[in-house]
């Protein structure tokens, strides 16, 4: 078993530049900072030279896996910067341990940086968003997150008013004019987009995403996802069931 001290001693010692360290430690901290910011322009800008002569510290003798250990240290890193600048605890965990699933199944450096950069741009729009949802009332605020957290099953805009003891005319007309859309509308765009991902991903039928998100029936899910995405679900899956976030899904 190594000597830990020992290989330290040695290591410290055979280190050339150890001023380098320290700008290296800087500019790392710099760019977690970046993608907490939310500042999705500044980042694309950053991102240009993305891996290109990057000097990454030996985590593997295996020149993918260390790769892979490096993209995994991001995002670590993006999820506690992002937590600590606002982002809730559970998204930015969760967010972490999907992008660590997919690293760990890739088999080129260039996935790698390429997911590396998604990843990086993820978090930033997230907090992005964040931000905005921060100008929100909280009223509007606890709507939202009452919405997301009860999304599966039935809900309506009675349903969120009691929840937030709210006359539900009143919140219908505050959350329309902060948000731009009915609450009931809202509600429909969230219940699709899992529906989306649930067919992209999942073999569960229409009927079973149509119970499970709350649809009086499965020809109501089949009409109110037609309308909204243009094509019929198993179409739709057709189309785009398991495909690759390097074919752009998102």
């Amino acid at each position: 078993m190594i000597n830990i001290d020992k290989e330290l001693t040695q290591r410290m010692m055979a280190e050339e530049d150890k001023g380098h360290r320290l700008v290296a430690y800087n500019k790392e901290i710099e760019f977690y900072e970046l993608v907490a910011s939310g500042n999705t322009e500044l980042l694309e800008e950053r991102m240009k030279n993305f891996g290109k002569d990057q000097k990454m510290g030996l985590l593997s003798d295996d020149a993918l896996r260390n790769r892979k250990y490096h993209a995994i240290i991001l995002a670590s890193m993006f999820s506690r910067f992002c937590i600590e600048a606002g982002m809730d605890i559970a998204t930015s965990y969760n967010l972490s341990d999907i992008y660590i699933e997919i690293i760990d199944k890739l088999t080129t450096g260039e996935e790698i940086t390429a997911i590396s950069k998604k990843m990086a741009l993820d978090y930033c729009k997230r907090m992005q968003n964040s931000l905005k949802s921060s100008a929100m009332s909280r009223n509007v605020v606890a709507s939202i997150d009452y919405i997301r957290t009860h999304i599966s099953g039935k809900l309506t805009v009675e349903d969120v008013a009691d929840a937030m003891n709210l006359n539900p005319s009143y919140l219908s007309k505050l959350f329309k004019k902060e948000m731009g859309i009915t609450i009931s509308q809202y509600i429909r765009d969230q219940k699709i987009a899992i529906a989306c991902n649930m067919l992209r991903h999942l073999d569960d039928s229409s009927l079973a995403i149509s119970n499970y998100l709350g649809f009086s029936s499965q020809s109501h899910f089949i009409q109110v996802f037609k309308k909204c995405i243009g094509i019929p679900p198993e179409e739709y899956r057709k189309l785009h069931y398991h495909q690759s976030w390097m074919e752009g899904d998102t």
